[in-house]
């Protein structure tokens, strides 16, 4: 074989090689681009999350409710009050104090000093817990390929997964949709979106809030307030695991 016949075959494998090294590189920046998109996008979220759920700050963010109620279905108390030192999910906790009542837990929480700072009735599900705060509640649910946390409000709703943020206003009846697998946000709106508290703080943060800032009790209320310790009946209109119903809007998100 001639030097005529191996320099074509040396200027193909070349192009070959070229052209792998191009795509490995291609890929490495289009990977590197995508990771700082999701993340810009889950601040944003989170800023939307605490500027639309005053309620829950700081302390129940969906993330600390789903740790929280997949230790609690491993933790036998032992007998009534009980006590459980550094509960999982909220850090700033030095003890949680459980009052048993059947099926329901009566939960407060009080910081390294001993001072009370939030109070919430739990309740365990076949595939998760349910946790009762204010006029809100959580529905956890452990079981299935990805955990899922939802929280409905009669002013407000989220969904969250760890990929997944998907909030609702039932008074603008605004909803708003992050996935760490998608770059973009999607929202639809009625025509009328009055402009709040909670639209400023998120545009702040380069967004468009879902819904508006509202006075809510949560971690705020009593101990032994009746709105966070009502039990589920037949007339209950929060949400279970199959579907999150509005309380003051005409529609209803859909499930995951």
């Amino acid at each position: 074989m001639t030097i005529d016949h191996i320099w074509p075959i040396a200027v193909g494998i070349a192009f070959v090689f070229v052209g792998i090294a191009f795509m490995r590189r291609f890929m490495r920046e289009s990977g590197a681009r995508a990771g700082r998109v999701r993340a810009e996008m889950n601040e944003r979220m989170e800023a939307l999350f605490r500027a639309t759920f005053p309620e829950l700050q700081p302390h129940f963010h969906p993330a600390r409710v789903l740790e929280y109620v997949r230790a609690r279905r491993g933790h036998v108390p032992s007998g009534t009050p009980s006590t459980w030192r550094k509960p999982p999910g909220f850090p700033a906790a030095g003890v949680a104090e459980l009052a048993i009542e059947g099926p329901k837990d009566r939960v407060r929480l009080l910081d390294a000093a001993g001072k009370p700072f939030a109070a919430f009735v739990y309740e365990e599900h076949p595939d998760g817990g349910v946790i009762r705060l204010g006029k809100g509640k959580f529905t956890v649910n452990v079981k299935g390929p990805e955990p899922r946390v939802r929280y409905w409000h009669p002013e407000r709703e989220f969904k969250w997964t760890p990929t997944l943020w998907k909030m609702k206003s039932g008074v603008s009846d605004h909803s708003l949709e992050s996935s760490s697998s998608d770059s973009s946000t999607s929202s639809s709106s009625s025509p009328s979106s009055p402009s709040t508290a909670a639209t400023a703080a998120a545009a702040g943060a380069g967004i468009v809030a879902a819904g508006g800032s509202f006075d809510g009790g949560g971690a705020s209320h009593a101990w032994d307030d009746s709105g966070g310790g009502s039990s589920s009946s037949a007339g209950d209109s929060s949400p279970d695991f199959s579907s999150v119903e509005s309380g003051s809007s005409s529609s209803s998100s859909t499930s995951y």
